[in-house]
């Protein structure tokens, strides 16, 4: 059975995405050890897309076209380039949903979407509401892994809850190096800002809330949607305490037999990557493991049109205890309304789990 893998390894979004190829490999690797899915081994062609649409479109083209691919696992914030000619042709394609244009096409399958079409929840603004946050900024910035959709559903959830946003700027961008975050810092004080939220990474937002804490402005929730890595920790250190992100899957500090398979897959398979608890390797691999799943489900003599019909009527998916139980056919484009809240620990050297499975509900537009 031959795959094609698609992810961003060179250009400026590569530094997120690098690591998906090895939760990819990990996944297929444990399986093909097993025999492979109806006596199938998968193989696979690994393509970098230059995290550019283009290059998405160019990739995916020539491994389905030249090598033949019978479905794509995607992790790349450019999958817009390529998804229409993949749903024409019919292609299984399986990945982190960081477009819109995942909930468009319903040959395209992710556990949980954080660029959506579907309704909004107010997830993030109880979340941010039980903590002590009255008037929040949202900022947006460089990255695209989530890109401006997550922080235009961030705004909805937040103004759904009764959390206070300025109505003329709702999203206020930040471009390190461009933008003076001590000038942020100053409106944050103007306004009487207490509360930060992204839809991006910890490290995009990093410099504003330490130029924010230099201002004396009290923040009482920082809430992104990926957790710092150790590098940034160690760079911005206590700034950083109390940050909190949320995670669509069964949080690294969690003991959990799911968790436990992963990690002996990686140390086995892709030991190369020294610190396995990355948001991008453990979202790979369950990607991976949705593939097989799909496999599993389109039986002995497996047609792509087959295993999407298939895969879309699982209702009860988990990915081995790693993710919530996820409906292909009901969730299909929704955000979801539960996550895990974990935040970075006063020493802001480790994370503590704040709730496991922490959930709104969805708000009506």
């Amino acid at each position: 059975m031959r795959v094609g893998v698609v992810y961003t390894d060179s250009g400026a979004l590569s530094a997120p995405f690098a690591p998906a190829r090895a939760g990819f490999e990990a996944r297929l690797a444990v399986e093909n050890e097993k025999g492979g899915v109806n006596g199938r081994r998968i193989v696979y062609q690994p393509r970098d897309d230059g995290g550019s649409t283009a290059g998405n479109l160019a990739v995916s083209r020539d491994l389905v076209a030249n090598y033949g691919a019978f479905a794509i696992l995607q992790s790349s914030a450019t999958t817009s380039g390529a998804a229409k000619y993949l749903a024409d042709e019919k292609i299984p394609v399986i990945g982190i949903s960081a477009e819109e244009v995942w909930s468009s096409y319903r040959n395209m399958f992710a556990f949980a979407y954080l660029a959506s079409k579907g309704l909004p929840v107010d997830t993030f603004g109880r979340f941010v509401k039980e903590h002590g946050g009255t008037r929040a900024m949202v900022i947006g910035t460089s990255t695209r892994l989530t890109g401006s959709d997550l922080n235009s559903h961030m705004v909805k959830s937040l103004r759904g809850t009764g959390v206070q946003i300025d109505e003329a700027n709702p999203v206020v961008e930040f471009l390190p190096g461009v933008t003076s975050a001590a000038r942020l810092a100053q409106r944050m004080v103007d306004q009487k800002i207490d509360t930060v939220v992204s839809g991006g990474a910890a490290a995009d937002i990093a410099e504003v809330v330490s130029a924010a804490r230099n201002a004396g402005v009290r923040l009482k929730v920082v809430l992104t949607a990926t957790a710092p890595d150790a590098a940034l920790l160690e760079q911005y250190g206590q700034v950083l305490a109390g940050l909190v992100f949320f995670e669509p899957f069964t949080p690294f500090e969690s003991e959990n037999p799911g968790l436990d398979a992963y990690h002996k897959a990686m140390a086995r398979h892709a030991p190369e990557i020294s610190d396995p608890n990355q948001t991008v390797a453990l979202a790979a691999y369950i990607n991976a493991d949705m593939l097989i799943r799909g496999l599993q489900e389109a039986g002995p003599c497996p047609t792509r049109q087959g295993f999407i019909d298939r895969l879309r009527q699982v209702h009860d998916y988990t990915a081995g205890g790693l993710v919530p139980t996820t409906d292909f056919e009901a969730d299909f484009g929704q955000l979801r309304a539960c996550y895990a809240f974990v935040r970075v620990a006063a020493d802001a050297k480790h994370f503590e789990v704040i709730d496991p499975n922490y959930c709104g509900t969805r708000l009506s537009g």
